[in-house]
């Protein structure tokens, strides 16, 4: 039974830093090895960053330095609208949500004694290993030693030096190139390189042209065009899909019953068709096919799922998927703020403003960012929250019946999970618990961040990525439905052009 937690017992522990116990490696590279320069590039891969520290930079430029080893856009990592102070909360934010195992340090006798506590404060933050490559002449001990000692060898005055019995420090090792090279060995050569994202096969090569009638004429169509082996393979996906629809709509018979507008089926099925059959499906073609399946199916319960397919023009059946594709994901993984990025993630996955998810709390996201809590109302956020924070801030007026634990449960893309488990570490940095928003102001993280600040850090990172998202326009949107009512009900089926409109006012019949 989950122990229940005091009122100054509620915030997240994680949020703390780790106390100092990481051992720094110090390289030493007195005959500066251009084959150890070449190494470093070997070894650096997702979870293992060289850090290349410019060497006309001023005391403060080291964080640029790392954000730029980590994979960020070096054009775009100095900004006026990130602060010193928050461009290493999200260095930490990025490297810990990448889990990053080791953080390399390129000539790292360029350095200064405070700007080696900070990388080795980061990789204490961060769980990750520090070696530093001592690649130029002179004696590193005045740099080891204030790694060491965490600093107080730096101290001026009568305390300079002075380390007190017993007081924490940072274990520091040095060792030669042949340790090195056997401490941290190279990767194991791949067999096959990996395909880029942008370079896969075209997931619809499976697929010949399908027509584009009304889904009543579809399979008749499909029988006349295409080939018979081509045609089995196509009735199959399209009585499978048939089959899961009357099991979901049989799940779902309740939500029927409550009345003619049928609010809570709408919601229903907009969840089903964007996290389970149309969003993730691999390419237009085979989302085509499910749709045309999926509205037959629900005909003859009654229930007319419409879809203007002519107002996307003739590649109609590419808008069905996700737009929250793996290139997108890669180029945000290049933008230095993890509020843009998560926001953005956001947006595109649930197809929605601002105001749909604004109100969530850092309680209602997945620790690894695999799944959030899609809270209907701000009220209900409270009720909702991720295995983690199950486990730390359970209290007594949080077991509400009447929503449960499982409610608004929405997954989302493995390829996403890190942008938004960074801005979740960046929020856990800056002492937010589970209970304060997730989306917070950048400059005030005490506050909350406004829906029209939220719409402009999207428009603006949307831009820069080459996205349209055309539910964040300003003015008469030409999509009806979008932003509309209390309740996020069909935002991802009306950017998509549906709709839904029951036959009978019983629902099914029974």
């Amino acid at each position: 039974m989950t122990e229940t937690l005091g009122a100054a017992q509620t915030d997240d522990p994680a949020a703390d830093p780790p106390a100092p116990h990481r051992t720094v490696r110090v390289v030493i590279d007195g005959n500066d090895d251009p084959g150890l320069s070449r190494r470093l590039a070997a070894l650096e891969a997702a979870e293992r960053i060289v850090v290349r520290p410019n060497p006309v930079r001023s005391p403060n430029d080291l964080v640029w330095d790392i954000l730029a080893g980590a994979g960020k856009n070096p054009a775009a990592v100095r900004t006026c609208r990130l602060s010193i102070a928050d461009a290493w909360k999200a260095a930490t934010a990025w490297i810990t949500a990448a889990h990053v195992t080791d953080i390399l340090v390129e000539r790292a006798h360029r350095l200064s004694s405070r700007e080696a506590l900070q990388l080795a404060e980061l990789a204490d933050r961060a769980d990750a290993d520090l070696w530093l490559i001592w690649s130029g002449g002179g004696d590193p001990a005045r740099m080891c030693n204030a790694i060491e000692s965490l600093g107080r060898s730096e101290r001026k005055g009568a305390a300079r030096g002075h380390i007190p019995f017993g007081a924490p420090h940072r274990p520091v090792r040095a060792m030669g190139g042949d340790t090195f090279e056997r401490v941290l060995p190279l990767p194991a050569p791949a067999l096959s390189l990996p395909l880029h994202p942008d370079e896969h096969a075209d997931p619809d090569a499976d697929w010949p042209a399908l027509p584009t009638v009304d889904f009543p004429l579809f399979l008749a169509s499909c029988r006349r065009r295409l080939a018979g082996d081509t045609f089995e393979q196509l009735h199959h996906a399209y009585r499978t899909e048939a089959q899961a629809t009357d099991a979901f709509v049989r799940r779902h018979r309740n939500d029927l019953a409550e009345g003619r507008t049928g609010n809570a089926f709408k919601l229903a099925l907009n969840a089903y068709l964007r996290d389970e059959r149309l969003g993730p499906a691999t390419g237009g073609r085979l989302a085509l096919i499910r749709l045309r399946a999926i509205q037959a199916s629900l005909l003859t319960r009654g229930i007319l799922l419409r879809w203007q397919s002519t107002a996307f023009g003739p590649a109609a059946a590419d808008k069905l998927t996700t737009w929250l594709t793996p290139g997108i994901c890669r180029a945000l993984r290049a933008t230095v703020s993890t509020h843009a990025a998560a926001a953005t993630v956001l947006s595109l996955h649930l197809a929605a403003a601002p105001d749909r998810f604004s109100h969530l709390l850092c309680r209602n996201i997945d620790e690894a960012g695999r799944y959030l809590y899609l809270p209907t109302f701000e009220d209900a956020a409270l009720y909702l929250r991720a295995d983690w924070a199950h486990q730390l801030d359970r209290r007594p007026e949080d077991e509400c019946p009447s929503y449960g634990h499982t409610t608004g449960k929405t997954p989302l893309p493995p390829y996403a999970a890190e942008l938004l488990a960074a801005h979740l570490a960046h929020r856990r940095t800056d002492g937010s618990g589970t209970r304060r928003r997730y989306l917070a102001d950048p400059k005030n993280p005490t506050l909350d961040a406004s829906d029209r600040s939220l719409v402009e850090t999207i428009q603006r990172t949307c831009r820069r990525i080459g996205v349209n998202p055309f539910w964040l326009h300003r003015g008469m949107c030409e999509v009806s439905g979008i932003g509309g009512g209390p309740a996020p009900l069909t935002d991802w089926m009306a950017a998509r052009r549906m709709d839904v409109v029951l036959l009978s006012e019983d629902g099914p019949d029974r």
